[in-house]
């Protein structure tokens, strides 16, 4: 390479190396299994280009019930992250504890700092390791499948598009019978195993 730095090292008034301290990050345990609704969440993205553009559907999904919940938007930026847990905490009726997401950018900044506002762990996939967030990967794919494969088209306006994806995640969470959950729907399996009398679980119908 005739001398030259593989790759970029930041230099002191001294023209000497910086070392750079990689932050520690939290992982979730290897024999940790949700026990209740809450107990851990998982949000991932999923990306598509279409006509020139990109967007990008954030996903939310309960690992204890599989409730689910997605948003699509224009942004890659934490803050529509942020914004998009926001929404899926007031929708979904429980206390969170824990927060799995991978690397990405956007569950960086502005959502890590939301959820240290809300004293939530927030633990992170190793580098190329799927398999750390199933949950996630698991419900992104029958999503695409089911809904997003059929309506592309209207995802270059994202708000177009979120109208009939809440009318689709109404069915997904209420009606659509999981293998997982003994051929229940998510919000059936909640209310027959963790719900007790003053929790309403619902999805609150905004498409009006």
């Amino acid at each position: 390479m005739g001398g030259l730095r593989l790759c970029p090292v930041r230099l002191n008034r001294n023209g000497k190396a910086v070392v750079r301290k990689k932050a520690k990050k939290s992982r979730k345990p290897k024999q940790f299994v949700a026990t209740h609704p809450g107990h851990c969440v998982a949000l991932d993205t999923v990306e598509r280009f279409i006509e020139g553009n990109r967007r990008y559907i954030i996903t939310f999904t309960d690992l204890a019930s599989r409730f689910s919940l997605a948003w699509a938007t224009r942004s890659h930026a934490s803050q529509a992250a942020k914004d998009f847990f926001n929404l899926a905490t007031f929708l979904f009726p429980f206390p969170l504890q824990n927060v799995l997401t991978d690397n990405g950018s956007e569950f960086m900044k502005h959502f890590d700092e939301q959820l240290r506002a809300r004293h939530l762990t927030h633990w992170h996939t190793y580098p190329k390791t799927p398999k750390m967030n199933a949950h996630a990967e698991r419900f992104n794919r029958t999503l695409q499948e089911e809904y997003i494969d059929y309506h592309e088209d209207e995802l270059l306006d994202p708000e177009q598009f979120n109208v009939g994806l809440m009318r689709h995640l109404l069915w997904h969470n209420t009606e659509r019978p999981h293998w997982s959950l003994k051929m229940k729907p998510p919000v059936q399996f909640i209310q027959d195993s963790f719900s007790h009398p003053e929790c309403n679980m619902y999805v609150a119908d905004t498409i009006h």
